[in-house]
Formats: C-alpha cells, structure tokens, sequence
C-alpha cells in the first residue's frame, strides 16, 4: 500500500483538482492524506464538500483530539486537521507520523497544485521493487502551463550548492532512457520507502519554518549514501509559472531563502570549507541584489551584512523569525 499525503493551505481548487487526477490512476493500492494547515478559505469543509458529492470514502481528523486510527481501504481519502499553518516540513511530518501507524509500503508526498498521469504511481512502485538501492525517487515533473518542458528532474547537490537535471528544458532533450541518478529531488514529489524515516517518524528537519526542507534532506541522505533517482517515464504536471515574479516582500523571501541555506551548509560542512563557502556565497548574494532586486551596492552590502548577522546567533530560522521579518519588512 502507498500513502500519498497531500498539504493544503488556502488552496482547496488544486487540491480538488489533484484528486480528480489520482482518481484516474491504474495503481489501486493506495490511500490519500489531505492536511490542512490552518486554512482561512474553507478549504476542508470546501474538500468534504467534493468527497461527498463524488461519493468518495472518506474519513475525518483533527490533530490533537486522539486522532483515531480509521479503517483504511484502497483509494481512501483521510482529511487531517492541522488547526494551524505549520509550515512545510512540520505539516508533512505530522502527517507522515499519523500515517506511520497504517504501516505503508511507500509514501509519497505530493504538491496539492500537481496533475497526475494514470501510470505514474505503477512506474514508480515498479522501478522501485526491481532496484531496492533506490531508496528515494521521483518522477519527472513536467510544467503544468507548458506540458512539454520539464520543471524538475531532480538535481545534485554539489559543495553546498545545487545543480538541477533538465530544468526548463524539453522533455525530448532527457538521454536518460530509464532514471536520472540524482543528490538532491525535490519536496514537491517525494517517493520514499519507510525505512528514511527518522527515529520520531518525520523525514524534514523542522528547523526552517518556510523552505530548504528538501536541500537538507539531500544533505543528509548524500552523507548517509542513500541513492535516489528520477524516474524519467512517470510523469506528472506542476503549476508553476516558467519565470518567477517579483512582488511584495520580494526582499524577505531572498532574505529567508539565503539564511536558510548559511544555516543548513553550515551543519553538514567543515568549518575551514564554510568560511571559503560564505565568502563566494556572499559575492553572489551581492550581485543577485544588484542584477535581479535592483539594489544598490550600499543596500546590497547591507542585506549581506544582515545576513551573516542573523546567522552568527540564529540555529533555526522559526515560524516566530519569519513572522517577525515579514511584519517588520526589510529596510536598507
């Protein structure tokens, strides 16, 4: 049997849409985790909705109130209340130790704004059963928008730094016939066999309250020698957009996405290495703010400044920290 979890946060219409996809898969030895993390849109009471009027089987729990073990049957729908916007890491991994107690096979966690093939899921157990080194897989990720071009087909990590497999390219492009051998695979699809698991049950750190969960746990397995692949003929859709824009709170997002990865490199790296690796770290933070934020190099040297700051006293970077920057904004 296959858990596949599923986190939804203020985003019911993909999530509804995500389990239509599933509905059409030929794998049948499957059940579905939905949690919720704390949505103000309605969104479970939006997915009950759904589940009833598609007579699907359907069950309901709430973190907290004994969470009762549900009779499970293939292709099962189970709605966990969060209560509480958990994050990423601490959303999968609540959901991961309730699962845990249905024992599964496998488990995958999957966007709740990614669209299914019918036989990505068999491709997946399949490969995995015929090569049992593999403990981590994926499969290769397709633009939802552009369904031709590849988002992701997982990646290595190279010296504190990641390199992705066909990104942005087309699918023709892959020479790959069977599996791209990969370090790193993103949170988005994670196939994985129960035996990742950690100790307590969860498979993320819980020190980053918003990203970097993946790049730490490809950190952890690469140190650990666990080999992990993307399976190039199971495919799946990601709404994603091809280029990212740059909004409100730009800056805070940069601002997270870099003191996470200090903080992360710093735990899986020798110190003499790290001071070599924030030195080239930080000239590129300095010419992205110029080039892409269109800061000068007074601000840019500022937010850098900030940054090894923040990390000389910062172990985590907590729901608390991100809440607090996002109030407080970043002023250069």
């Amino acid at each position: 049997m296959v858990c596949i979890l599923i986190l939804n946060w203020n985003g019911y219409h993909d999530t509804i849409e995500c389990l239509r996809s599933l509905d059409k898969i030929l794998y049948e030895h499957y059940f579905v985790i939905v949690g919720d993390n704390g949505s103000s849109d309605h969104s479970l009471e939006k997915i009950e909705d759904f589940c009833i009027n598609e007579n699907r089987l359907y069950g309901k729990i709430v973190l907290g109130s004994g969470e009762e073990l549900l009779p499970i049957k293939k292709r099962m729908t189970i709605l966990y209340d969060l209560e509480d916007n958990n994050g990423f890491s601490r959303g999968n991994n609540l959901m991961l130790k309730y699962a845990s107690q249905y024992q599964p096979d496998y488990y995958l966690l999957l966007n709740n704004d990614t669209i299914v093939e019918p036989d990505f899921l068999s491709i997946l157990v399949k490969f995995q059963q015929s090569h049992l080194d593999f403990k981590v897989l994926t499969p290769l990720i397709h633009y939802f928008y552009d369904k031709k071009m590849i988002w992701n087909g997982g990646g290595d990590i190279y010296w504190g730094f990641r390199k992705y497999h066909y990104a942005n390219r087309a699918a023709s492009e892959v020479k790959e016939k069977e599996y791209i051998s990969c370090t790193y695979i993103t949170g988005c699809a994670l196939f994985f066999v129960p035996s990742l698991l950690m100790e307590n049950k969860n498979i993320f750190t819980e020190k980053f309250f918003f990203g970097e969960e993946d790049f730490e746990l490809g950190l952890r397995l690469k140190r650990m020698k666990y080999r992990m692949a993307c399976v190039v003929n199971s495919v799946i859709y990601h709404k994603v957009g091809a280029s990212r824009k740059k909004g409100d709170f730009a800056l805070e997002h940069a601002y997270i996405y870099y003191l996470n990865r200090l903080i992360d490199v710093r735990d899986y790296m020798r110190k003499i290495s790290f001071v070599c690796y924030q030195l080239l770290f930080y000239l590129n933070v300095l010419y992205k703010m110029k080039s892409s934020y269109g800061l000068s190099l007074k601000e840019a040297w500022i937010f850098v400044k900030r940054l090894r700051d923040d990390l000389a006293v910062r172990t985590d970077v907590s729901k608390e920290f991100f809440s607090f920057l996002f109030s407080s904004k970043i002023t250069l």
